[in-house]
């Protein structure tokens, strides 16, 4: 691994965290309850990639499994405040319940804490990549600019990041034990520059946040 590869996606991305979070404190006040729950999800993942930044000498994929629950629930809570009143809300609570249950008996029972979670991951992408689809649906209101929709912002990152992270969450174990290092290498910086772009546009959605 090159240094400049290494701080790439030890250093450079995990920290980027830091850039819509400060956009998103800075812009508090004017944050709907949605955005402040997508600032809750962002914090958490600052939280976790410093401890895995800390601890990388050391097998951190226990943490992933923690971070794949924490992630869920806080998402799905931000899009049970974007879907305020609408019947998909109930599910979404249902779905915040069920998930980490399936987390805590894959991890207990079917994969080890200490590998990769290629069932529980993928199950996330494929049900965030439908909420953003379904919130895409929704037509615009009024004289309303797509640009200037925060969430519009919010969910193009999603989108983006968990349709296009879903074959690399659903394979990495196979990709860990058959593929070369330069191909295991080439996945992890395009993923990282997924959740890099991911952070980006949420930094434009707090921007955005004016009213």
């Amino acid at each position: 691994m090159s240094s400049f590869t290494s701080l790439y996606l030890g250093v450079i991305v995990p920290a980027a965290t830091c850039i819509p979070i400060t956009m998103g404190i800075f812009k508090y006040r004017r944050l709907p309850r949605g955005q402040r729950a997508l600032l809750t999800y962002l914090c958490m993942a600052l939280m976790i990639n410093a401890i895995a930044t800390i601890y990388s000498h050391h097998n951190n994929l226990p943490l992933l499994h923690i971070y794949t629950m924490l992630e869920f629930i806080l998402l799905a809570r931000y899009y049970a405040l974007v879907f305020s009143g609408r019947r998909i809300v109930p599910y979404l609570v249902a779905a915040a319940i069920i998930f980490p249950v399936f987390c805590i008996v894959n991890f207990l029972f079917i994969q080890r804490i200490y590998t990769y979670n290629s069932y529980t991951r993928p199950v996330e992408a494929i049900f965030l990549v439908l909420c953003s689809l379904l919130y895409f649906a929704t037509p615009l209101k009024g004289e309303e600019q797509w640009a200037d929709v925060p969430d519009n912002w919010v969910n193009a990152g999603i989108l983006l990041y968990f349709s296009g992270a879903l074959a690399q969450f659903s394979f990495s174990n196979v990709l860990e034990a058959t593929a070369p290092h330069s191909v295991i290498m080439l996945i992890l910086v395009l993923h990282a520059t997924l959740v890099l772009i991911m952070y980006i546009l949420f930094t434009i959605s707090f921007y955005k946040c004016s009213s």
